[in-house]
């Protein structure tokens, strides 16, 4: 009888031991951690992510339309202005306005102005040719800021969007806490909360990048602005004089 209860004891304080042999032997396996593909973050991030998604294409169509247009020789061409200069020398005006009607550059247009006010007012008045000038360029330039104030409207409404699906997904995580009792409420709330997270991180990811391209495009807009504003003023000059040149040389011929 105490043989066997000693080997019953024994054999109580063997097994935990080749338990942990046997687990000390065997290999260890690597940690993986197994993270969420792309597809599986849009689903956790609901219908909200389809408003950001559409405003990503637009912002990125709309960053590719300014670098192909807020150009030097889309605004203000140099041979354009150079031909003006040759014309308005020889004082070709009728050469100068087939040249600006056949361009559609800011800097034709501003020319174009100033010759449509020498038509209608003139030769002699200067002050309507400049005038007329002025508020062409004023909204030529007003209409290339216009352009990229698109971008900060991403910039603005796109975290505003990843804060309404936040606060969806915020909803969604109390309200299934609150009304579903039978669920596991740990899964429940990080289902909730990895649509918050989600959402906030695409809105930030779009607004980020649309505020980057706006800071380099609104130092472009106001290094064209100031390019067009010193052609245009010259060009203008260049016309009066040439039409006050013009004008004396009929004078004084007998």
């Amino acid at each position: 009888m105490k043989t066997t209860k000693l080997a019953g004891v024994t054999w109580t304080l063997l097994l935990p031991a080749m338990a942990l042999a046997q687990q000390a032997a065997a290999p260890v396996q690597p940690y993986e951690s197994k993270g969420m593909t792309l597809w599986q973050i849009v689903q956790e991030g609901g219908w909200v992510l389809a408003p950001l998604v559409l405003i990503s294409i637009v912002g990125m169509a709309m960053v590719i339309y300014y670098f192909l247009t807020l150009r030097h020789d889309k605004i203000v061409d140099p041979s354009f202005v150079e031909g003006c200069r040759r014309l308005l020398r020889d004082r070709r005006f009728d050469r100068v306005e087939a040249l600006c009607g056949a361009s559609a550059r800011p800097i034709a247009t501003i020319l174009r102005a100033a010759l449509d006010a020498r038509a209608t007012s003139g030769p002699t008045e200067v002050i309507a040719v400049r005038e007329a000038a002025e508020a062409e360029g004023e909204r030529q330039a007003a209409a290339l800021w216009d352009q990229i104030h698109y971008l900060m409207d991403i910039v603005v409404v796109a975290p505003m969007i990843g804060l309404l699906g936040t606060v969806i997904g915020m909803i969604r995580s109390f309200s299934g806490l609150a009304l579903d009792i039978s669920a596991a409420k740990p899964i429940l709330l990080a289902q909730g909360v990895a649509q918050a997270l989600t959402c906030t991180a695409l809105g930030l990811c779009v607004a980020i990048p649309a505020a980057i391209f706006y800071a380099y495009f609104r130092g472009r807009v106001n290094k064209l602005t100031l390019e067009m504003e010193s052609a245009s003023t010259e060009l203008v000059n260049r016309l009066i004089s040439a039409e006050m040149a013009s004008n004396e040389t009929t004078v004084t011929r007998p």
